[in-house]
C-alpha cells in the first residue's frame, strides 16, 4: 500500500469520525483536527516571534523620559492699578523663548555641563549632538478653558520634557531647561519693560523741547501783539467806550471854557471902553489945567489916521480914538471950557479913583483869560491824547479778528503739543510703574508647578505593550502559519472533500493500518516535538525572569525573586 492510499484511508477514516456533525462547512472537530496536526507548527513560529520579542524588550536600549509643568502665573497687582507693558501674546513669547533656550550655545552648555551623547560627540560633531537634543526636547503648552485654542486666550501652563538613556540626567537636564524658562522669561520681560520706559523717556524729551518752542513762540507772540490779544478785546471795548466817554466831556469842558473865554473877553472890551472914556475925560481935564486947548475932532481924526497906518484896527489904541471920535462927533455943539473948569475940578478925584478900578478889574480880566487859554491848551492837547488812544484802541479792535485767527492757529499748536506731553508723561509714568513691577517680580511669570520627575520606568519602549503586541503578533502568525499549511496540504481529511473532487459517492473506508516503524516513527515525531516545546517553554520563561529582572516595574507587585 502506496503513501497516496494511506493518506485516502487517512481521510475516509476521519470522516466517519465525523459523521455524526455538521456536514455542512468546517465543524469544529475539524478545525481541532487541523490544530492537532499544525500544532507544532503553529507552536514554533508562536515561540520564535514571540521570544524575538522578549529579546528585544531586554537588548533594546532604554529611554527615560522626565517632565515639569510650569505654571503660568499671572501679576499679582491689578492691572487696573498697574497696566503691564509686556502686551505680547504668551504663546509668541513661549516660542520666542522656546528659540532661545534651544539655540545652540546653550545646549552645547548643557551638554558639555551633563556629559552627553559622547559617543556621537566622539564619532561626529557637536552639532550633530546638538541636533539630537533638540529632537529630544519637548515642549507642550496647556491650554485654559477648554481644548480649542484662541489667540487671546493665555495658556495655563506649559510641560518640558526630555527623553535620554539615564534617568538622572535626564532628571536634571529637564530641571536645568525649565529653570533656563523661567530665567529667561523674567530677563525678556524687564527688558522689554525697560525698553519701553527708555523709548517713551527719549519721545518724551523730543515731546518737552518741541513744547518748550511753542511756548515761547506763544510768549514771544503775546509780547508782540499786546492789546491785541482775543482775551483783551472786551477789555479794548471797554477802555474804547471808556476813552469815547472821556472825550465827550473833554469836549463839553473845551466849549464851556470857550464861552468862559468869549464872556471874559466881552468884559475886557466894555472895560476897555470905560477906561477910553475915562482917559478922553481926562485928557480935556489936563488940556484946560495947562491952560492949552482940548484937541480939535479934526485932529483926533488926524491921530487916528497916524495909528492905523501903524496899528490895525483892533488894536486898543485905535478902538480907544475911534470911541472918542465918536463920542466928539455926538457933542459937536460945544460949550464953553471955562465955565465947566470948576465941575471938573471936583469930579477929578471921583475919575481918578474909577480910573484905578478899571484899571485892577482890567488886569483881573487879563490874568482869567491868560487862565483860560492855559485851561484851552491843556484841554486840547488831552483831547489830542485822547483821540490817539481812541484811534490805537480802534485799530487794536479791527486787527483783532485777523490776530484771533493767527493766535488760535499758535495756541492749537501749543495745546497739542501740551497734550501730547501729558500723555506721553503719563504713559512714562505707567511704564516706570511697569518696570519696577517686572524688577520686583509682581508681574507675570513661570512657576514650577510640578518639579522633574526621577523615572524608574522607561519611557521606550514601552515593554508591556510590546509584550502584549508581540504575544499578538506571535499568536497570529502561528495560526497563520497553520491555516496556510493547511490550505495547500492536498490530503483529504473528510468525505466531502474528497466527493467535491471526485464527483462519486464514498462507498466504504479502509482504516490507516499502522506498522511498528510507522508507529515509532510517530512516536518520535511526538517526543521530539514535546522535547522543543519544553525548551522553548523554558527558554521564554527565563527570558520573562530575565526581562522583569531588568524591568521590575512591570509587575503591579514587588518582584519576588
Amino acid at each position: 500500500m502506496d503513501e497516496n492510499s494511506i493518506k485516502t484511508q487517512k481521510v475516509v477514516t476521519l470522516d466517519q469520525g465525523s459523521n455524526t456533525n455538521s456536514e455542512s462547512g468546517i465543524s469544529l472537530q475539524y478545525l481541532l483536527a487541523a490544530l492537532r496536526r499544525n500544532f507544532r507548527y503553529i507552536m514554533v513560529t508562536f515561540f520564535v516571534i514571540f521570544m524575538t520579542t522578549i529579546v528585544y524588550c531586554i537588548k533594546a536600549p532604554k529611554v527615560y523620559r522626565s517632565s515639569t509643568v510650569i505654571l503660568v502665573q499671572p501679576q499679582e497687582v491689578p492691572s487696573d492699578y498697574v497696566r503691564p507693558t509686556v502686551t505680547s501674546d504668551a504663546i509668541a513669547r513661549l516660542n520666542t523663548l522656546r528659540e532661545q533656550v534651544m539655540s545652540r550655545p546653550r545646549l552645547e552648555k548643557i551638554i558639555i555641563e551633563y556629559n552627553l551623547y559622547r559617543k556621537v560627540r566622539a564619532d561626529k560633531t557637536m552639532f550633530d549632538a546638538v541636533e539630537r537634543m533638540r529632537k529630544q526636547v519637548a515642549i507642550k503648552i496647556n491650554e485654559s478653558g477648554g481644548s480649542r485654542r484662541r489667540q487671546d486666550v493665555a495658556p495655563a501652563s506649559f510641560e518640558v520634557s526630555f527623553t535620554g538613556a539615564d534617568p538622572v540626567k535626564v532628571r536634571d537636564v529637564t530641571a536645568t531647561i525649565a529653570k533656563l524658562f523661567i530665567e529667561d522669561n523674567l530677563r525678556l520681560r524687564e527688558s522689554q519693560a525697560v525698553s519701553t520706559s527708555k523709548f517713551l523717556e527719549r519721545e518724551l524729551d523730543g515731546t518737552r523741547e518741541e513744547l518748550r518752542r511753542k511756548e515761547e513762540r506763544v510768549r514771544q507772540f503775546k509780547e508782540e501783539y499786546i492789546g491785541m490779544l482775543p482775551e483783551q478785546m472786551e477789555n479794548n471795548y471797554r477802555i474804547l467806550t471808556q476813552l469815547q466817554q472821556h472825550l465827550d466831556s473833554l469836549n463839553a469842558i473845551f466849549q464851556q471854557t470857550e464861552n468862559r473865554k468869549v464872556l471874559l473877553q466881552v468884559q475886557l472890551g466894555r472895560l476897555e471902553t470905560l477906561q477910553a472914556e475915562a482917559l478922553e475925560a481926562r485928557v480935556s481935564l489936563s488940556s484946560a489945567a495947562n491952560g492949552q486947548r482940548p484937541l480939535s475932532l479934526e485932529e483926533f481924526r488926524q491921530e487916528l489916521k497916524i495909528l492905523k497906518s501903524r496899528y490895525t484896527d483892533r488894536h486898543p489904541n485905535v478902538i480907544i480914538l475911534k470911541k472918542t471920535i465918536a463920542r466928539l462927533e455926538e457933542k459937536e455943539e460945544g460949550t464953553d471950557p471955562e465955565a465947566n473948569v470948576g465941575g471938573h475940578n471936583n469930579a477929578s478925584s471921583i475919575r481918578s479913583e474909577a480910573q484905578r478900578l478899571l484899571i485892577v478889574q482890567k488886569e483881573d480880566l487879563i490874568i482869567q483869560l491868560k487862565l483860560i487859554d492855559k485851561e484851552i491848551d491843556k484841554y486840547t492837547d488831552e483831547k489830542g491824547q485822547t483821540s490817539a488812544q481812541i484811534k490805537v484802541y480802534r485799530n487794536r479792535i479791527e486787527s483783532g479778528p485777523r490776530i484771533e485767527a493767527m493766535f488760535v492757529d499758535l495756541r492749537r499748536g501749543y495745546e497739542e503739543a501740551q497734550e501730547n506731553y501729558q500723555s506721553l508723561l503719563q504713559k512714562k509714568m505707567q511704564a516706570k510703574l511697569a518696570e519696577n513691577l517686572e524688577r520686583t517680580q509682581k508681574g507675570e511669570q513661570f512657576i514650577v508647578l510640578d518639579p522633574a520627575n526621577l523615572s524608574l520606568k522607561p519611557f521606550k519602549p514601552d515593554i508591556l505593550k510590546l509584550l502584549i503586541r508581540g504575544f499578538m503578533a506571535a499568536l497570529a502568525s502561528g495560526l497563520g502559519l497553520g491555516f496556510v499549511k493547511e490550505y495547500f496540504d492536498p490530503t483529504f481529511h473528510t468525505r466531502k472533500d474528497l466527493e467535491h473532487d471526485l464527483h462519486l459517492p464514498v462507498i466504504v473506508s479502509i482504516p490507516v493500518i499502522m506498522t511498528p516503524k510507522r508507529h515509532r516513527l510517530e512516536l518520535y515525531k511526538k517526543m521530539g516535538t514535546v522535547t522543543v516545546l519544553a525548551l522553548l517553554s523554558l527558554t521564554l520563561l527565563y527570558a520573562l525572569l530575565v526581562l522583569l529582572r531588568k524591568n521590575p516595574m512591570l509587575l503591579p507587585f514587588p518582584y519576588p525573586f
